[in-house]
């Protein structure tokens, strides 16, 4: 059963892969950017360097359409949308539920493994938090600097939009991943556009969030 949704999308969420498979093993480091310094007098000191960049490893397979998991993406799709968002140096968008992650990351790393007479594609994918550009230069310019970072970190990040119209293919849990960060509060998108059945969604239809 599938109780934790990973959702990556691309391109203000033009793009996207949801993976219908729990990953078997998910990985999450946050380290911090500590430095180890010998005293002249001997012994040495660990100086606080503030928190480094989170990394996400998962593991998981990519479900061909004979499997019970398939949700009509194929494998070699979704592999390549992966690969060309490693290619294309933008960042993506990682949401896990259950989880502080909804932000954005780079991928680092993108290992398939395939097996004779499977069509399921094993997947192992690595992913490094990003930075944007305007938060780093305004990082260099001091404290001060380090407050509007922090600002415009949030603005670019978690900016959410007042509305978004559905696309086919799209689901309250979807649209609530994206934008919540947690598929369960679908329930709160669906009062607020008084939608009585949430598996019909009217292409087209625009939704307050």
């Amino acid at each position: 059963m599938n109780t934790r949704t990973v959702l990556l999308w691309h391109n203000n969420g033009e793009e996207r892969i949801y993976f219908t498979v729990n990953p078997a093993r998910l990985t999450v480091s946050r380290p911090n950017e500590n430095r180890v310094r010998s005293l002249a007098m001997g012994g040495t000191v660990n100086i606080w360097g503030g928190r480094g960049l989170r990394e996400v490893r998962l593991i998981t397979f990519l479900p061909a359409p004979n499997s019970p998991f398939y949700n009509g993406q194929e494998p070699e799709t979704a592999l390549a949308m992966l690969k060309s968002w490693q290619d294309s140096g933008d960042p993506v968008r990682l949401i896990i539920s259950g989880t502080d992650i909804n932000d954005a990351f780079l991928i680092e790393d993108v290992s398939e493994t395939l097996a004779e007479g499977d069509r399921d594609v094993g997947l192992a994918l690595t992913l490094r938090e990003y930075k944007f550009k305007s938060a780093l230069t305004a990082l260099a310019g001091g404290s001060g600097g380090a407050s509007s970072a922090s600002a415009q970190m949030r603005t670019d990040e978690r900016v959410t939009p007042q509305t978004y119209t559905v696309k086919k293919g799209d689901t309250l849990w979807d649209i609530a991943c994206r934008f919540y960060g947690d598929g369960t509060k679908w329930g709160s998108i669906a009062a607020k556009n008084g939608v009585a059945d949430p598996r019909k969604l009217q292409i087209g239809k625009v939704l307050t969030l």
